[in-house]
């Protein structure tokens, strides 16, 4: 029995494994759960002041929370350009099997002052746990 239930668990694995997307320059992930900096980042590094007050900088924000923000009346609302998505993750850089992206849905000003050379570092993890998801249609109109 043990043997029959490793094989189906073998197969399983090898199928997910071939219809997974594979890391390529250039595609576009949405954010479905937001994501913040890593806690090994030194508190300087994470933390910016907007109106006085002091909060961690999340380095891509879902749906979800933006609507929550808007409710709030919280100022980080004008860090991005569109409020009805997720953020949209761009990969510019393979780091073997993990990508370097950019956020595409902050604004240029935003992302020069708060944001400057800083990547979000993803892996198949965060697919297979649905914190992203691969874009296949034309973002343009959510980056205006």
């Amino acid at each position: 029995m043990k043997d029959r239930a490793r094989h189906t668990i073998k197969s399983l694995l090898e199928e997910l494994k071939d219809n997974f997307p594979s890391f390529e320059v250039g595609q576009i992930f949405e954010t479905l759960k937001s994501i913040y900096p890593d806690v090994s980042i030194n508190k300087k590094n994470k933390t910016i002041f907007l109106n006085s007050k002091e909060f961690t900088k999340p380095m891509a924000v879902c749906r979800k929370d933006k609507s929550n923000m808007i409710k709030e009346g919280n100022k980080m609302v004008g860090f991005f350009r569109n409020l009805t998505k997720g953020d949209f993750l761009k990969i510019v850089e393979l780091d073997d099997n993990n990508a370097k992206c950019i956020n595409l849905s902050l604004r240029e000003s935003v992302r020069e002052k708060y944001y400057k050379e800083e990547f979000i570092k993803i892996s198949f993890n965060d697919i297979a746990n649905g914190n992203l998801r691969l874009v296949k249609r034309k973002i343009d109109k959510y980056l205006k």
